[in-house]
């Protein structure tokens, strides 16, 4: 496995109050050393975390290789993630499974449609036919909205550090009569060309600058619109809110922005139509909500299913009763359960619609996208290939792009010289997958699963 291919499997959909994302693979540091009297720094910490896990991962790929599971010390299978027909559904056994160097634990036997981090809509049934059950594993970011077991108590309120979790879902796809023969065990490449587009990481790219000053005949003379002008460093956040490409015509992509990298939430305690009751309003008047703000309305049910929560504008706050009123009813299902922990997300942009605003392609002068404060975008267009076709590009519903913004350099954070920033893809989410299981949908709705349709790899002693 290339460097760089494994390195873009290190990002999750993090969006936590960080100062930034400091790791580079390619810089090849080993550990973050601490001195004596300096200012400690959350991206330190995040990045020495990042280094360790970026080497016990790599190395449990190289070892192990795509995927597998370990075996007894007499090499014998084990029921690690193994599949059981039950009716019309069927169950996931419990024990170890890597991908991608990635640890996967089930701790018990769960049915597909019980899993606790894959809540089924009433639509999602099998269908009858042969399908593929195959493992999606990525990572999600936690905070004290979605599991306050990790906030202390003794603080009576404030949050501290937040966590990421190996989130694990067991799915299935179709097989057609072009798949009847494949081995997707043996053949990784084909397993991953067999899952639809919407599970494969968007091939969308974002370049990102500072305004730059026009060209003037009088050198002393700076625009006022130059570089970053903002008052405070920010880490901005880039997100696409609606998948597609850009030539979609009645769904193109579309995107958000945050420059406190979506890390502004409120819990939700009730909905009631447009108003919406909330935990509180922000600790200061920076992490507060204002009419006209965008939020979005998002549960666990919305976040695991890989789904954006819909967009809508604050009409009205009333911060004696912790309310707000919205520009429109939130879809029933969010928030219905209490344990799906509903919130809202601020974003900070303030043009664009109930879907976020359109990504629009483009490599010219007039393509660049202001943000705020000097802070601009660009989506470049997709470049041909070998045999000068092109192929568009795919924007994912929750890819994103994370640019820091520094008041003491009046710029942002961006690899690439100064007057061509480099176009780089999605710094997340990365989903990694592998196959489990071959299994068959009787026409009565029973699922028939036999030895035979084994996918998975048995991960033999290193001493063999």
């Amino acid at each position: 496995m290339h460097d760089k291919e494994f390195t873009k499997g290190m990002r999750g959909e993090f969006r936590g109050d960080f100062t930034r994302d400091t790791f580079d693979p390619y810089r090849r540091f080993s550990r973050v050393l601490m001195q004596q009297g300096r200012v400690q720094l959350d991206a330190d910490w995040n990045e020495q975390v990042s280094i360790l896990l970026y080497q016990l991962r790599a190395m449990g790929a190289h070892l192990m290789g795509p995927h597998g599971y370990p075996c007894t010390v007499d090499g014998t299978k084990g029921p690690d993630f193994s599949i059981s027909a039950d009716g019309a559904d069927f169950s996931i056994a419990p024990g170890s499974y890597y991908v991608d160097g990635i640890l996967c634990e089930n701790s018990e036997a769960v049915r597909y449609r019980e899993q606790p981090d894959l809540p089924m809509d009433d639509g999602d049934s099998l269908e009858a036919g042969e399908h593929l059950v195959y493992l999606d594993v990525w990572e999600r970011h936690i905070s004290f909205v979605e599991d306050d077991y990790i906030r202390e108590k003794a603080l009576t309120g404030p949050d501290t550090a937040s966590r990421a979790k190996i989130v694990w879902q067991v799915k299935t796809a179709p097989i057609d009569d072009r798949d009847a023969d494949a081995d997707f065990k043996r053949n990784h490449e084909s397993f991953l060309n067999k899952l639809s587009p919407g599970a494969r990481p968007g091939s969308g790219e974002l370049r990102a600058r500072a305004r730059r000053a026009p060209q003037t005949p009088e050198p002393c003379l700076i625009s006022p619109e130059a570089s970053y002008r903002g008052p405070e460093n920010q880490l901005y956040r880039v997100e696409i809110h609606r998948g597609g490409d850009v030539t979609s015509a009645n769904a193109a992509p579309t995107f958000k922005w945050s420059r406190e990298n979506g890390a502004v939430i409120f819990p939700v305690t009730e909905i009631s139509g447009e108003k919406i009751s909330l935990e509180h309003l922000g600790r200061d008047a920076r992490f507060t909500l204002s009419p006209n703000d965008w939020v979005e309305v998002l549960d666990d049910h919305v976040t695991l299913k890989g789904n954006a929560g819909g967009l809508f504008r604050v009409k009205e706050v009333d911060t004696e009763n912790l309310q707000v009123t919205l520009s429109g009813v939130p879809d029933v299902t969010v928030g219905a359960a209490a344990d799906n922990h509903p919130y809202l997300r601020r974003w900070d942009h303030k043009s664009g619609g109930e879907y976020g605003i359109d990504v629009e392609e483009g490599d010219t002068d007039q393509s660049w996208l202001l943000l705020e404060d000097g802070v601009e975008i660009q989506f470049p267009p997709p470049q041909p290939d070998a045999d000068g076709n092109v192929t568009a590009h795919l924007y994912q519903t929750g890819d994103y792009w994370l640019i820091p913004a520094r008041t003491a350099t009046g710029d942002v954070e961006w690899p690439g010289p100064v007057a061509a920033p480099d176009a780089l893809p999605p710094q997340g989410v990365k989903h990694h997958y592998a196959p489990l299981w071959r299994i068959t949908v009787e026409t009565s709705g029973n699922v028939v699963v036999t030895a035979a349709g084994d996918q998975r790899r048995k991960l033999k002693k290193l001493w063999d």
